[in-house]
């Protein structure tokens, strides 16, 4: 036999295993149940707040959507957990995945039995400060009173980074994140540094004119967000992991919610492969994962806009596309 014809035969074999290969516990579980369960933040502007008729809407609302619609291939197949640490998740058993502003980090990831999925957000200590003050870049901050809290590394990266240039740093310091906010829209300092997230959080939640304010682009941490799940399912991961990637490669595409059912039928062989059924072996996707995905949630930009950069008027900075000069790249699906 030929060496391309072994080879061929090799490949039909892996094939015909995969065909094989059976869902993982966590994956039977959710199905058999009948919706994805997610963890969020009980109350988080812009990322997971509860609606009237215990709806939810957000960020990671959305996000958690997607998710349940690449499995059932509809939307509306997620249930929403409040959840506060770490230790909440790991002993509630019937919650699947976490989107709870949660940076991946080497000691949450090897130290346990956690796993992240993909990047979906670049977060960072940011500034919010009022337009008024008309400041264009976080060094002309120096000076100026700006409101901290202590209940995360945030002094720690205000000091590093005044004492690198030698600016002035007149701090304001509040125990906790939501006195910190309460300080600054008071009027008890110029400025609020925090992560971009929670800043857009505040700013969203407690500002009477959004429009009023403006958060700085420079980051001056890095605090990659991702889902967090339990390791030992790798199915359930696949879901997860590809369910992020396809809202980003929609919107490389230029496919989103309104334009779904024309895209789906589009001559674009990028297109045509976006939307075209899981391969054989690809165990726990709906037959249309990526239409039921856009057509429920739409594409990362529009879950981007929708929550973030049209109440906050969050810029996307790193969270734009590759193409844009940003971080957002996802592996093609073909």
């Amino acid at each position: 036999m030929s060496l391309p014809r072994i080879l061929a035969f090799v490949l039909s074999v892996l094939l015909l295993a995969g065909g094989r290969v059976e869902a993982g516990e966590r994956l039977d579980t959710i199905k058999a149940r009948g919706f994805l369960t997610c963890g969020v933040g009980a109350d988080v502007p812009g990322f997971s707040q509860r609606i009237e008729r215990g709806a939810w809407r957000g960020f990671d609302v959305d996000l958690c959507e997607a998710m349940g619609a690449a499995i059932f291939g509809a939307p509306g197949k997620v249930a929403f957990k409040p959840i506060d640490t770490l230790e909440t998740f790991l002993r509630d058993k019937d919650i699947d995945v976490v989107l709870r502003g949660l940076s991946w980090t080497f000691g949450r990831e090897v130290a346990g039995q956690l796993r992240f999925g993909p990047v979906v957000l670049y977060d960072g200590q940011a500034f919010l400060v009022p337009k008024k003050l008309n400041l264009a870049a976080a060094d002309a901050l120096s000076g100026k009173t700006i409101c901290v809290s202590t209940d995360a590394e945030f002094l720690t990266g205000l000091r590093t980074y005044f004492r690198q240039r030698s600016l002035i740093l007149r701090a304001v310091i509040k125990d906790k994140r939501a006195q910190a906010s309460d300080a600054f829209f008071a009027g008890q300092c110029e400025a609020m540094s925090a992560d971009a997230s929670e800043l857009a959080e505040a700013l969203i939640g407690k500002a009477a004119r959004a429009d009023d304010y403006v958060i700085l682009p420079e980051r001056i941490s890095k605090e990659p967000l991702a889902p967090l799940l339990r390791k030992g399912d790798d199915q359930f991961f696949d879901i997860v992991s590809w369910a992020m990637f396809a809202l980003i490669d929609a919107e490389e595409l230029g496919i989103e919610a309104s334009n779904v059912e024309r895209m789906r039928s589009s001559d674009d062989p990028d297109k045509r492969a976006f939307f075209a059924s899981p391969p054989v072996g690809s165990n726990g996707f709906s037959a249309s994962w990526t239409f039921a995905i856009i057509k429920s949630v739409g594409n990362y930009g529009e879950i981007y806009q929708r929550n973030l950069g049209g109440p906050a008027k969050l810029q996307r900075g790193f969270n734009r596309l590759w193409t844009g000069g940003g971080l957002l790249y996802a592996p093609p699906i073909r």
